[in-house]
């Protein structure tokens, strides 16, 4: 995975074009099966949307929501925020190694699951999958944990533009030519050390300039500020 296909999941247009990135995603970290929901909560109710290509033959196996609410998995990402690694092991432990069986037969045997929140109610979690299992503990699994979360912080801002009405530059808070400058060229994938050498200023003052766009846009990380003013046309 490099950072170019992050930006491609955050930039798709459209539903088919950010599937078919996402998998390839997951594919280079080394899972075939990849899955996103996008939970939002209103006054009028909650909406939810699946991304992704669950298998269809475990989707219609897997309606029922008694199992969902016993599954362990579901409920980590339900009730934490930290990302959880699972196996046979995890769901024998809680008491429902059956679900586990079942999900096998499908190739849900190991993978990780990440929580992201936006503002505004809504969720983000998203999960990999294989049948292989995943390295022991230690930085190899903890890199792969890393670039899951990364990949599901631009999979976030992808899914929750693709369910909002097209978004207005004069929508958005007023930015300095400054702050769109140090933007600009962090969407090329430069390091704000790169980009202080660049723009002639200190890494200090990028980093100032990025924490200003960041409050004014309402995200709360550069990436998603700068996919924030791609969708706007600003960039």
């Amino acid at each position: 995975m490099n950072y170019q296909q992050l930006i491609d999941v955050g930039l798709s247009d459209d539903l088919e074009s950010f599937e078919r990135r996402l998998v390839s995603t997951a594919e280079a970290l080394g899972f075939p099966i990849i899955s996103g929901v996008l939970l939002r909560n209103s006054a009028g109710g909650s909406q939810r949307k699946i991304y992704g290509n669950t298998p269809e033959a475990y989707l219609a196996s897997a309606s029922d929501q008694q199992d969902a609410r016993r599954d362990p998995v579901v409920e980590h990402l339900r009730t934490r925020t930290v990302p959880v690694v699972y196996n046979q092991a995890t769901y024998v432990a809680a008491g429902v190694g059956e679900l586990w069986e079942t999900q096998a037969l499908y190739g849900y045997r190991t993978g990780i699951g990440v929580k992201l929140h936006l503002p505004g109610e809504k969720h983000f979690m998203m999960g990999v999958d294989r049948e292989e299992p995943l390295p022991e503990p230690g930085e190899k699994l903890m890199q792969t944990v890393a670039g899951l979360q990364l990949l599901a912080v631009h999979a976030m801002t992808a899914a929750d533009r693709l369910l909002t009405p097209e978004l207005r530059a004069s929508e958005l808070p007023k930015l300095t030519k400054r702050e769109l400058d140090v933007l600009s060229w962090t969407a090329q994938g430069k390091t704000a050390w790169e980009v202080a050498v660049i723009l002639g200023m200190s890494e200090k003052t990028v980093n100032f300039h990025l924490g200003n766009a960041m409050r004014k846009l309402d995200v709360t990380s550069k990436h998603q500020a700068v996919l924030k003013c791609v969708a706007a046309g600003l960039l």
